[in-house]
């Protein structure tokens, strides 16, 4: 990211083109800060509005603007060398305004977006004035990674010249140690229409003291170099739309070893965890250092198997929704007293996995590759089950497919709501008939028949 006040000899500014919109002349504007750079458009209008004001406030000369010019103005070469002297009209000003650089030139060159002091500059003072509404609105307040790297890089340096000490980012850091809840944009292309790449900035995050939920999407895990206290404070943490492919770049993306799990601080606080729609392969051991986890969504990913999770005892949902899944077997000895399984959208062929898992409550199979029957089989004797969803599968197409799943559940069809629907008294009805042939079949006496 730009920084003015550190590369004011490696910063300049030309004007390399033009373009015409809507019938109108407008003129980009190339700066350069160091390796940094960026594109203005300006109309000549504009360029007249901000001298007039230079010059009224800032004692910039007259004189160094070219005229206006009513006729002829469309004509190419009267606009190249218009182009030519407004470029010597903005290189002149910065010499002249570079120990003071007023907001006016500032925001007319976008200085504001693209460079440290000056997008803190702006941030300040919009939190000075807002930062009460903001905090007690109990919404996320959304930050761009490039904020987080210029409060990064000034708390690294706060003094980077001289000229800097005006800046005072004492709202910034109060705010930030105040937030309850952020979410952190990234990204992998350019920055408007600058070279600025947000995966590419480093930042940390010591500033937030007291934050509970943290959201990051197109978050590049490996320039975060320091998460502060937030181990200490993060409920909820979710993380999307990110290239990781390992649990450990998440919960050790400060660490230097990761997968180590020994000197690695825990996650004291974190209940609920998403991690969904990333390129994750496996649940690895790193997820420990959560031990109060009781809620992981991992939907979206590429997942085989469910592991590690036997150390979770607080565990109640898991989420392994559109993963590479296509066997579950003894899940009671890898995610115990679970209350809401969702293993949808996966190559599933058979419940057996699913049998001993006698406090689960919820468990979505829909859209998987279940084809017969028998397979309820598994779950019917689960005690505490009261919502099953098998839509989407093969099994779903048989003829009196919910009657015939309810018959497995015997006495307890009538708490049963498959894929979102409640038995009705028919169905019931035909549960208890077809229990009754059953037991006639297998040599029993049904009590309850009359």
């Amino acid at each position: 990211m730009a920084c003015f006040w550190s590369h004011q000899n490696e910063t300049k500014i030309e004007i390399p083109s033009t373009e015409e919109i809507s019938n109108v002349i407008y003129y980009k504007i190339r700066v350069y800060v160091g390796v940094y750079t960026w594109t203005v458009n300006h109309r000549y209008s504009e360029f007249f509005d901000l001298n007039s004001q230079l010059v009224i406030d800032h004692g910039v000369s007259k004189d160094i603007l070219p005229s206006k010019r009513v006729i002829g103005n469309k004509c190419p070469i009267f606009i190249e060398s218009r182009k030519m002297g407004l470029q010597e009209y903005l290189q002149k000003t910065l010499i002249f305004l570079k120990r003071t650089m007023p907001k006016i030139f500032v925001d007319f060159l976008h200085f504001n977006l693209y460079d440290i002091y000056f997008l803190l500059q702006d941030l300040s003072s919009k939190l000075f004035l807002e930062a009460d509404f903001i905090l007690s609105s109990n919404k996320p307040y959304q930050f761009k990674t490039l904020e987080l790297h210029a409060i990064s890089q000034f708390l690294k340096k706060p003094l980077l010249d001289s000229t800097e000490i005006r800046l005072d980012i004492g709202p910034v850091l109060d705010f930030c140690s105040q937030l309850k809840s952020i979410s952190v944009i990234g990204g992998s292309s350019a920055y408007l229409d600058s070279n600025i790449i947000f995966s590419m900035l480093p930042f940390e995050l010591s500033s937030f003291k007291e934050l509970k939920s943290l959201s990051m999407k197109q978050v590049n895990f490996e320039v975060i170099f320091s998460l502060g206290n937030l181990r200490n404070t993060i409920e909820n943490l979710q993380v999307n739309n990110t290239s990781i492919s390992s649990i450990s770049q998440v919960l050790q993306c400060d660490v230097i070893h990761k997968h180590n799990l020994e000197g690695s601080e825990k996650w004291t606080v974190l209940e609920y965890l998403d991690l969904g729609n990333n390129n994750l392969t496996d649940i690895d051991m790193t997820i420990r250092l959560a031990p109060k986890l009781k809620n992981i969504s991992l939907v979206d990913n590429k997942i085989s198997t469910i592991t590690n999770l036997s150390h979770l005892p607080h565990l109640s949902h898991l989420s392994l929704a559109n993963n590479l899944m296509t066997i579950c077997n003894d899940l009671h000895t890898k995610i115990g007293n679970i209350l809401s399984v969702n293993l949808s959208q996966n190559s599933l062929t058979s419940c057996i996995g699913f049998s001993k898992l006698y406090s689960l409550e919820t468990l979505d199979l829909s859209c998987n590759k279940i084809t017969e029957i028998e397979e309820i089989a598994h779950i019917g004797d689960l005690p505490c089950l009261e919502n099953l969803l098998l839509t989407g599968n093969s099994v779903a197409t048989t003829v009196d497919y919910r009657v015939k799943v309810l018959e497995y559940f015997g006495d307890k069809a009538k708490n049963i709501c498959l894929d979102n629907e409640k038995p009705s008294q028919a169905e019931l009805d035909k549960v208890s008939v077809l229990r009754a042939l059953r037991i006639v079949r297998e040599g029993k006496t049904p009590d309850f028949v009359a």
